[in-house]
């Protein structure tokens, strides 16, 4: 028996035509006429759920995920059960920093359609975002398994290994998304800043400027290799600054400022500071910005922290207690951004990120305060021609030394650019390990990825001057450069049973480390900042070698700071100089390693009180001289 078809109503018919129209229109880039197509489809049938959810996908491109995320919403009104609808709510909710509600709508949509490619890899994204591994592994794994030749499902499980420390994983995924598809700037972008990480300078250069060769518009790239350039000892200063210039006009030729805005007077109110920051969270960033939030004085500052990151940590809920407008920023774009801080009447703006991971330097390209200044993530030069200021000090920037390097006036703090927080529970300083070892114990415990051919080369000489002393550095997650390593204290007639290899550990167990070392070495030419630090609050003195740049001069800072210069060496002879007189003399270090805590904590650089108001007085004096429309001497 035939069955009858229901002809369409008229208005249905033609909506079907439009929306057939407008997908097609779509997927050949023409995003404005496919909208319109759209809204013609919508006007003649307000309810069909394919035009608003395709709609919904084109707004969710253009980067208007509030609309999208209606138009969905619409959708699965009509029809519940629709699968791409609630993908692209999922896609759209996570788009605007709704994490919770997007993973929701993503899991409905893969109970819907459990064999969806797309919508495994954007839960296992969502996931991932909001640190939720496992899930996320789970998720991403089951994308390989339906898309294994996929070249973006291998970078997000690269980006998830990576989190997990699974570095040769990591890598294999990487370099399995560049086979796949060696378009992708994406992922030779993140295989080059893993070698970064890893200590592989050359591989991550090389990879880097392949990525920038495909992408030359992607401010993360740039900054990937300007982050990667800091580290390595292959350029010199002056080579590294200009790529640094060289980012800032590039971009500045693409990035239109907002109109400029000048200083409001400043008697009779609180000076507004905006922090702009994604390590408002467990990361070293955050443990030298608590000092200065916890003694921010809140009768004459007004603090703001715009945090673009996904996730929240123990220590974001922290910091949120101490300060007074804590805003989310990572779904909003940079013109969004500049216009939010621009309308909250921020004084100063301070970037605390420079060109590390999730930066929001393009945002300062708008120039949306009036006063813009950066420190503490990164030392060295943003390159932005509308960066004002470095906030630093005279040791870590010498007056006529670094000003060369960089874009931004420097700032020199009285003290020091740093203010170092103790941890509560570091152990106790231990006696001397020499008097119960027999041997002297050298150490860096410095991420593997500052340990360069030069400083390995002073190590060596050390060891050579030190019959029967024995060096400590912590583990290469990669094979080869532990190879490398061994070989290379081998080659130069060192017992490679001399050196050993520890694995990165807890806060605690690497605190705990400090009392099995004697003498730490400072790396070069990215020196310690974190492990500086800690290690002369654990009693152990640190020799440095200062350079001609600001990332080698950290040490130097910290020890004129507590009153030690004697352990800075200005030459490459001199820093195993002072490594081999400190070894040579037991009772000397003894009485040093006693003291050294005490010294700490007396000096300046554990002072949060003062260290915040020399922040403070800097802002105030910036701020006065812009009103008055005056310039620096």
């Amino acid at each position: 028996m035939n069955r009858l078809v229901q002809p369409a109503a008229p208005g249905t018919a033609d909506a079907e035509g439009l929306v057939a129209e407008a997908i097609a229109l779509r997927r050949t880039g023409q995003r404005q006429a496919s909208a319109e197509r759209f809204e013609q489809a919508l006007a003649r049938d307000p309810g069909h759920p394919g035009a608003l959810t395709s709609y919904a996908m084109l707004l969710l491109e253009t980067g208007d995920a509030q609309s999208a995320a209606r138009l969905a919403e619409r959708a699965l009104e009509v029809d519940p059960g629709r699968m791409s609808a609630h993908h692209v709510l999922g896609r759209a909710k996570c788009q605007a920093g709704n994490l919770a509600a997007g993973i929701a709508s993503l899991r409905r949509a893969v109970a819907l359609g459990p064999d969806a490619f797309e919508v495994e890899v954007d839960l296992g994204k969502a996931l991932f975002d909001a640190l939720a591994s496992e899930d996320a592994e789970r998720h991403l794994a089951r994308a390989r398994e339906l898309a294994p030749l996929s070249a973006e499902v291998h970078i997000t499980l690269g980006n998830l290994y990576r989190r997990q420390h699974r570095y040769d994983e990591a890598l294999a995924a990487y370099r399995r998304a560049v086979e796949l598809d060696a378009r992708i700037a994406q992922a030779h972008n993140n295989l080059g800043s893993l070698l970064a990480e890893l200590g592989d300078d050359d591989g991550a250069v090389a990879a880097l400027r392949q990525a920038l060769a495909l992408a030359p518009d992607r401010p993360s790239t740039w900054s990937n290799l300007l982050l990667a350039l800091s580290y390595s000892e292959r350029l010199p200063a002056a080579e590294i600054a200009a790529e640094h210039r060289a980012y800032g006009r590039h971009f500045e030729a693409r990035i239109r400022p907002l109109t400029p805005v000048a200083l409001r007077p400043l008697a009779g109110r609180r000076l507004k500071i905006g922090y702009v920051s994604s390590d408002f969270r467990g990361h070293v960033v955050a443990v030298f910005m608590e000092p200065l939030l916890a003694h921010h004085d809140r009768q004459r500052f007004e603090i703001y922290a715009f945090y673009n990151f996904t996730a929240d940590d123990e220590a974001t809920a922290h910091l949120r207690t101490l300060i007074e407008h804590f805003i989310p920023v990572t779904a909003l774009s940079d013109e969004e951004l500049a216009k939010r801080v621009r309308a909250e009447g921020i004084d100063i703006l301070v970037d605390l990120n420079g060109h590390t991971a999730h930066n929001r330097l393009p945002v300062f390209l708008l120039k949306p305060a009036p006063i813009q200044v950066t420190w503490l993530g990164y030392l060295g030069t943003t390159g932005l021609p509308t960066m004002d200021y470095r906030l630093t000090d005279a040791r870590a920037d010498p007056p006529g030394c670094t000003e060369s390097l960089h874009t931004e006036t420097l700032w020199r703090l009285p003290d020091s650019l740093w203010c170092y927080q103790p941890y509560r529970f570091a152990p106790e300083v231990a006696p001397l390990p020499a008097l119960r070892n027999g041997h002297v114990t050298f150490a860096s415990l410095n991420n593997p990825a500052k340990v360069s051919a030069t400083i390995l080369g002073l190590w060596v000489r050390v060891l050579q001057a030190v019959p029967g002393a024995r060096l400590l550095l912590v583990r290469s997650a990669l094979d080869r450069r532990m190879a490398e390593l061994e070989g290379f204290f081998a080659s130069r007639g060192v017992d490679p049973r001399r050196v050993d290899f520890v694995a990165q550990r807890s806060t605690a167990d690497y605190l705990a480390l400090y009392n099995d070392v004697d003498v730490a070495l400072d790396t070069w030419p990215c020196a310690g900042g974190t492990t500086t630090g800690d290690s002369l609050w654990m009693g152990v003195p640190v020799v440095t070698l200062a350079g001609e740049r600001s990332f080698s001069r950290s040490g130097a800072s910290m020890l004129t700071t507590i009153g030690m210069p004697e352990l800075i060496a200005e030459t490459v002879d001199e820093y195993v100089a002072n490594a081999t007189t400190l070894a040579q003399d037991l009772p000397r270090l003894a009485t040093l390693r006693a003291a050294l805590r005490d010294r700490v904590r007396a000096s300046p650089l554990v002072d949060a009180a003062r260290f915040a108001a020399a922040v403070e007085q800097a802002y105030v004096t910036l701020a006065e001289r812009a009103v008055a429309g005056g310039a620096l001497p």
